[in-house]
């Protein structure tokens, strides 16, 4: 793994290589392989060139890869100015970590942005047993979300919390949900799986020791990727999706697909008439670390975002292999056209109100955007190893992904 010294000047190299770079007219490209760029096989093909890439950790050579891949998926889809923004972060990296009683050892995965630890002992306490003061609490997933635990485990002066994943894969095997907490507090915690979590409860009372390695890297360099479609109007529409992920798998639903789904949607609008509306196309790294590029990127443009008549469309986990469909709106209207697109195209759909505040949308809500999010959830893959290419129904994913297009349509004011 690259220190940020030498990950920083590879992304600078990247940055300078996309400002030359020469958009590809996207009506020549499609003409060429007559592929629609929303059909099943091309969203596959275009998720395919993240997923291979494996997990894309930002601060690792995996999210410089992700970086240069997105740049020419965003030049070959015809759009306009195609460039990289960087931006600096403390960006957290997760290392090895164990929970011991005794003899006995078990392994375990830091959640973000756990210190590092070494020999931290506590008597190890069940989150429903009542005062956990200045103990290793343990939390089932059944109970409540990551982050809601990580506030009750906080609130209560736990030394230290365990979440434990209580998710089964297709197999029976037993999955472990990394991810992020919350950016300003230093607490450090773990997530292990069912079958680590009944072996602990058998400890209840007794002292554990918690090990944990991580590393921060100070004023890390990420960097955006930016494209446009000029509009007939100073209105803009910003689709966003990131290509990083966290460290266990290829994650495919979180958020390789996005991405396609993002690119293949500049393509069909780069080919077409000109919108009402700009359409500016947003990949963001350091989604995971807590919105860190979209922050950025709305914090650097302010002064462009307009709340009397800009929108956003986010495409994270546009669908998954299970769950159920929600279209996130914070316009009824929008979120209706969205459930009929679906209704036709034969998906169920629900109506999931306001976007929750947990991704890329997040920064231009706070400004007063209207913001909309279609996605299917939950599905037990997320954040695990099994979040694999492989786990998606790709003529099921095509369709969500033309319920995305109906909507952007919409918005960006198509003829």
């Amino acid at each position: 793994m690259r220190g940020p010294l030498s990950v920083a000047l590879a992304l600078s190299g990247l940055v300078a290589l996309a400002s030359c770079k020469e958009p590809v007219p996207a009506a020549a490209d499609s003409a060429a392989d007559g592929a629609d760029p929303l059909s099943a096989e091309s969203l596959a093909a275009g998720t395919a060139r993240l997923t291979e890439l494996g997990p894309r950790l930002v601060g690792t050579p995996a999210e410089e890869a992700a970086l240069a891949e997105v740049l020419d998926m965003f030049a070959e889809a015809g759009l306009h100015e195609v460039s990289a923004e960087p931006f600096t972060y403390d960006a957290w990296q997760p290392g090895p970590a164990w929970i011991s009683v005794g003899e006995a050892r078990w392994a375990a995965e830091p959640l973000s942005p756990s210190p590092a630890t070494a020999g931290l002992e506590a008597v190890l306490a069940s989150s429903e047993e009542g005062d956990l003061d200045g103990a290793v609490g343990l939390w089932s997933s059944d109970t409540g979300s990551r982050a809601e635990q990580f506030l009750a485990a906080n609130a209560a002066g736990v030394a230290a919390m365990i979440r434990v994943t209580e998710d089964l894969d297709h197999d029976g095997g037993p999955l472990v949900e990394v991810g992020h907490t919350f950016e300003s507090v230093r607490l450090p915690a773990l997530a292990v799986d069912r079958d680590t979590g009944a072996a602990l409860r058998e400890h209840l009372g007794e002292v554990v020791t918690v090990d944990l390695e991580s590393t921060t890297l100070v004023d890390f360099t990420s960097s955006n990727v930016v494209g446009r479609v000029p509009g007939r109007t100073p209105s803009v529409v910003y689709v966003t999706a990131h290509y990083d992920s966290w460290h266990p798998s290829e994650s495919a639903i979180d958020n390789a697909l996005g991405v396609a789904v993002q690119a293949a949607l500049a393509e069909r609008l780069a080919a077409g008439p000109s919108p009402k509306r700009t359409v500016v196309f947003l990949a963001t790294s350091a989604e995971e670390q807590g919105l860190q590029g979209a922050i950025a990127w709305a914090r650097d443009h302010a002064d462009e975002i307009d709340a009397s008549g800009d929108a956003v469309l986010n495409l994270d986990i546009p669908w998954a292999a299970e769950g159920t469909f929600w279209c996130n709106s914070t316009d009824a209207g929008t979120v209706s056209l969205a459930l009929d697109a679906a209704a036709e195209l034969g998906l169920e759909a629900r109506d999931g109100g306001s976007p929750s505040a947990s991704s890329d949308h997040v920064p231009f809500q706070g400004r007063g955007l209207e913001a909309t999010w279609l996605t299917r959830w939950p599905d037990r893959h997320y954040h695990t190893t099994q979040d694999l290419h492989t786990h998606l129904d790709w003529d099921e994913v095509a369709l969500a992904a033309e319920v995305n297009w109906r909507v952007l349509a919409e918005l960006a004011g198509l003829d």
